[in-house]
């Protein structure tokens, strides 16, 4: 069955809100590793990190016909890198604080990227394009169009409150 333009719109959003979490969990899951104690790595107070959300729809739209997997891996580790670049002067312009900090890895550049954490995202571009989205598409075909923009709506509009009680300060 053929998705309308809602319908794929609404699995975006669905996509989006996944990988956000999964990226709150890695996050979360590794520096509260490193910390020995517990470490909420979102910005928010939902269980997302928005610039895993915002990253993988990107690199989604970007590979979408790409199967090669070096290739994957090559363009999606500079691609996820420069963008952890970027995010890190952004967030840190508009939170005035450093949210992270890869100054103690090798071969990192003021502690804002790092090889190693580079070649982690790029593992995880191949994983993403090759394994993730296709499961993804596989579930949102077997939904129905309404439950997929309701779905959809809820998390929006979750993410949207969230977005606005942050930026008011709560």
């Amino acid at each position: 069955m053929t998705k309308t333009k809602t319908e794929k719109a609404a699995a975006l959003i669905i996509e989006f809100t996944v990988y956000s979490f999964i990226g709150w969990l890695y996050e979360t899951i590794l520096t509260s590793a490193a910390w020995g104690h517990f470490a909420d790595r979102g910005v928010l107070h939902l269980p997302i990190c928005p610039i895993y959300g915002f990253c993988a729809i990107a690199l989604l739209l970007i590979f979408h016909r790409l199967r090669n997997i070096p290739l994957i891996f090559i363009l999606g580790t500079v691609l996820t890198t420069a963008a952890e670049l970027a995010a890190s002067y952004i967030l840190e312009r508009f939170t005035t604080e450093s949210l992270w900090d890869y100054s103690h890895w090798a071969f990192n550049f003021q502690g804002r990227i790092a090889l190693g954490s580079s070649l982690i995202f790029g593992v995880l571009c191949v994983i993403l394009i090759r394994l993730l989205h296709p499961a993804a598409e596989y579930l949102t075909g077997k939904s129905s169009g309404r439950i997929l923009k309701i779905t959809a709506a809820v998390l929006l509009l979750a993410i949207l409150a969230d977005v606005l009680a942050v930026a008011a300060g709560y």
